[in-house]
């Protein structure tokens, strides 16, 4: 706290979800605790910006959104891809229809972790997983693609929606592999590098083989577009706006 500047430390974590002074929390512990400093947060009346997985299930995922609106505040996943400034700028792009219908997306996630059962990664008392660490990335990239739809170290993946729209997912803790992303149209395909927290994409014209490069926002600054969207959606009034920033 004196390193970072910081005037006000709490001795007891239940301090912050009582403090009338703190008006969002963030929480960043284990998955599994997720639920438990939720539902204290959202009783306290506190926007809260949980990090991913937000929840371990949707039973518990429902208790926290009940609790949100009981006390109508606003309850928020950090989940890079939704605010990564390449995302939005790709979305606006496939808009405009100049790259067809999409058919396909392909995702990998690779990340190496030592093998040790103590580590989060590894141990089911702290809900580890490649799914819920690294594999909710992937899904969330595919969610942002799809069209709406009803739609563990290592996990092979494969969704199809109403649409027809497919997608393959490949999750690994054991193994590095490129963090790409391929989303094939009927025009052409974009592949995304380095996601979630990306910054630039290929658009490949299938017609004639011509390249475009789209660069948009900073690696460095992914956290910082997470809770500039967090501070808009608090200060705002508008559900619609709120519900497209978070």
């Amino acid at each position: 706290a004196q390193k970072y500047g910081i005037n006000k430390v709490y001795e007891c974590i239940d301090d912050v979800f009582t403090d009338p002074d703190v008006d969002i929390i963030y929480i960043s512990t284990p998955h599994n605790t997720h639920i438990r400093y939720l539902k204290k947060a959202l009783a306290n009346g506190k926007h809260v910006l949980c990090e991913k997985s937000i929840t371990l299930n949707i039973n518990e995922l429902n208790e926290a959104v009940l609790l949100s609106q009981k006390n109508n505040v606003i309850l928020a996943e950090a989940m890079t891809i939704y605010h990564m400034p390449i995302y939005k700028e790709l979305n606006k792009i496939i808009a405009d229809d100049k790259l067809g219908r999409l058919n396909l997306i392909q995702v990998n996630f690779g990340s190496y972790k030592d093998y040790d059962m103590s580590n989060r990664f590894f141990s089911r008392n702290l809900a580890g997983g490649a799914l819920l660490d690294i594999g909710v990335y992937s899904l969330s990239l595919i969610r942002w693609f799809f069209k709406e739809s009803g739609v563990d170290e290592q996990v092979g993946i494969l969704l199809m929606n109403s649409s027809s729209e497919m997608a393959t997912v490949t999750l690994s803790l054991h193994s590095k592999q490129p963090k790409r992303a391929t989303l094939s149209f009927d025009k052409a395909y974009i592949e995304i590098f380095d996601y979630p927290r990306g910054m630039q994409a290929t658009i490949t014209y299938t017609d004639d083989g011509h390249k475009e490069i789209i660069k948009a926002g900073s690696t460095n600054d992914s956290l910082f577009y997470e809770v500039a969207d967090m501070e808009k959606a608090v200060n705002s009034s508008d559900p619609k706006e709120i519900e497209d920033l978070m």
